[in-house]
């Protein structure tokens, strides 16, 4: 995929208890080309990872409720949700390591560059597909050693029939 630009396909989860930098994302992200989402709190965010499937996710550390650090969290204890790249967007530069062993894959601190967290965006995204590339093919390679091994058996099924036939094993 052309990256200089987003796809109307990319999808980016924002989640942020302040509005106005809800807004602010959503309008440039949408002049980049992507499709946005907006969440305002940690119950909302969860539901919309799990029911839209966004490509990145920008997750604010403080809010009210569930904070960005167990929303975090959470996504990445959830199969479906686990490799969705999450970046935290934080006033609180000590709560970075918090974020990072919770799962997070980026952050950037405010007041940041929207230059700068669309090329981070970007590097997500990359990350995102090359991830899900290597999914589809650790699940094709599954895929063709269940059916190698299906195959051998049931080919080599009679070998072992007329091997315990010939040495004198009772079949049955």
């Amino acid at each position: 995929p052309d990256l200089r630009k987003g796809t109307m396909a990319e999808k980016i989860l924002v989640v942020d208890d302040e509005w106005e930098l809800r807004n602010l994302l959503t309008e440039f992200l949408t002049g980049e080309g992507y499709d946005v989402i907006q969440a305002s709190n940690g119950e909302e965010a969860l539901e919309l990872a799990e029911k839209e499937e966004p490509q990145v996710i920008l997750l604010d550390v403080n809010m009210p409720g569930i904070d960005g650090i167990e929303v975090c969290r959470r996504l990445k204890e959830e199969d479906k949700t686990r490799f969705i790249p999450i970046i935290m967007v934080t006033a609180l530069e000590d709560r970075d390591v918090d974020a990072f062993v919770e799962g997070a894959d980026d952050f950037v601190t405010k007041p940041f560059s929207l230059v700068e967290l669309s090329f981070r965006v970007k590097s997500m995204l990359r990350i995102k597909y090359l991830t899900d590339d290597l999914q589809r093919s650790l699940a094709y390679i599954e895929e063709l050693d269940i059916s190698f091994s299906k195959n051998t058996a049931e080919s080599l099924a009679p070998l072992f029939y007329w091997h315990r036939v010939c040495i004198g094993e009772s079949v049955g």
